[in-house]
């Protein structure tokens, strides 16, 4: 059987930064961590997600697919369809993979098939990210395919 957990969570979507380090007065030891900016927008779907978590974390091989929605610089012309600028979409991506471990699967070395797009918010689609996870059940789990 598949399951499928979507969320859509709303807010200008953040890269994952690189972390930053910093020594320990004292003993001198390094102490690495998230930059602010990448931390909170990780604890904004951290939260989302807590809140309408599957009751068991998903276990096995999964599918996420990952659908930003990007403010519109003022300088981009209408007749632009695709968000080509910066963020990354696997910067993207990985903020959303750390923020969801623990509360819908595992860890994000389960997930074996990944589509990240990145459009342009607007209209009936403020900016965000729209998230789907599905479990990939099956014959020899991991041994379905799609089409395409």
């Amino acid at each position: 059987m598949v399951s499928t957990f979507t969320l859509r969570v709303f807010g200008i979507p953040l890269p994952q930064a690189r972390p930053r380090a910093f020594k320990m007065k004292g003993t001198g030891a390094i102490r690495m961590y998230d930059p602010d900016t990448s931390r909170d927008w990780k604890r904004t779907v951290s939260h989302e997600a807590a809140l309408c978590r599957p009751r068991d974390l998903f276990a096995g091989p999964l599918d996420l697919e990952l659908v930003f929605f990007l403010p519109r610089p003022k300088s981009a012309p209408a007749r632009v369809t695709h968000h080509t600028t910066k963020p990354d979409a696997d910067n993207l991506a990985k903020s959303i993979k750390d923020a969801l471990r623990g509360i819908v699967y595992h860890d994000d070395s389960q997930i074996v098939a990944l589509r990240v797009w990145k459009r342009f918010a607007g209209g009936v689609d403020p900016p965000g990210v729209s998230i789907t996870i599905e479990t990939m059940n099956g014959e020899g789990a991991g041994d379905r395919r799609r089409a395409g």
